[in-house]
């Protein structure tokens, strides 16, 4: 394990020199590029953060491109989600699926190869605004005008997994224009080591809804990078699960997993259950009619006051708009 970590860290490292010193190239897009990342494995909220940003743009007359790796999703072949479109949960993703559905008339490009769908964008006759690039603080291979990273302070930061849950030394974080910090109560200690790399720190509010308010008990199951924080998010509704049952983050739900769901249902008597809206998407529509899910949304935007005008004005200075 530790021979791991030190081969990890030693790739990692040599990956980062490689672009810092130019000597594998990064993309300048001709359209602004807005990046939305982290410095950890997941649960930091990018998703809900990309469907503000997009939103945001979008309601002040911009016309933004969201661009996604898919992960996880079956196929390969670029696509393009728009009002509309044909595709199923499995072959566009978890997350990109999620942001479809909850940002209103903004295109997602769907691409692995996230350079080629750069490309792409640039060729459609000056349509996109911006590009804002889903997950890409790490890929390096695009030139971005405005790189925000997202960090949860609640997660553990001191080292690689299994232990820890960085995706690269912390120190790393120097690359970015901006912090926001979602999740969780401020660290004293984080904003400290954070202002020492000189960055501006913005905070969040995180909102929640539900599809139904009434039901207070059932079984609750997730398959996300922070399961604690919907549990947590559960107890808000006062809400009480006879039994919770965490699945990996971007589970498939298949055939076994739909079993098993089943079975801790029949056991503890239940017709209901409570998930998240990034699960929702993926499960059958046989499951959904044969019992009563309520669903738990949350979204996140910069919180309102000094944080929300500093950030406009981070926007404006980087995007030149």
């Amino acid at each position: 394990m530790i021979l791991i970590k030190i081969f990890y860290s030693i790739a990692i490292n040599l990956r980062n020199f490689f672009y810092d010193k130019k000597i594998l190239p990064s993309y300048k897009s001709s359209i602004p590029v807005i990046s939305v990342g982290n410095i950890t494995v997941g649960g930091t909220g990018k998703t809900p953060f990309v469907i503000f940003l997009a939103t945001y743009l979008k309601d002040r007359g911009d016309n933004p491109l969201i661009i996604s790796r898919g992960y996880k999703r079956q196929g390969t072949k670029q696509i393009l989600l728009t009002t509309g479109h044909p595709y199923s949960v499995k072959e566009m993703g978890d997350e990109p699926s999620l942001m479809r559905q909850l940002c209103n008339n903004v295109d997602i490009l769907i691409d692995a190869d996230r350079v080629a769908a750069v490309k792409w964008a640039e060729k459609q006759n000056k349509k996109y605004d911006y590009i804002i690039l889903d997950d890409a603080f790490q890929h390096r291979a695009i030139s971005r005008d405005f790189n925000i990273i997202l960090i949860n302070p609640h997660q553990n930061m001191n080292s690689y997994p299994p232990q820890g849950e960085l995706r690269e030394p912390f120190k790393n974080i120097k690359r970015a224009d901006c912090v926001v910090l979602t999740k969780g109560k401020k660290n004293n200690a984080l904003i400290s080591l954070i202002e020492s790399y000189n960055l501006p720190i913005l905070e969040t509010e995180i909102g929640f809804t539900i599809s139904n308010t009434d039901q207070k008990r059932g079984v609750s199951f997730c398959g996300i990078a922070d399961p604690d924080f919907f549990i947590q998010t559960l107890s808000r509704f006062s809400i009480k699960a006879r039994e919770h049952l965490n699945f990996k983050d971007h589970q498939e739900y298949n055939n076994l997993i739909i079993e098993k769901i089943e079975r801790t249902l029949i056991k503890n008597k239940e017709k209901i259950f409570f998930t998240t809206r990034k699960d929702w998407v993926k499960l059958p529509k046989y499951f959904l009619k044969k019992y009563t899910g309520i669903c738990i949304d949350m979204s996140l935007s910069i919180k309102k006051g000094t944080n929300q005008s500093s950030f406009e004005k981070l926007l404006l200075k980087h995007i030149n708009k």
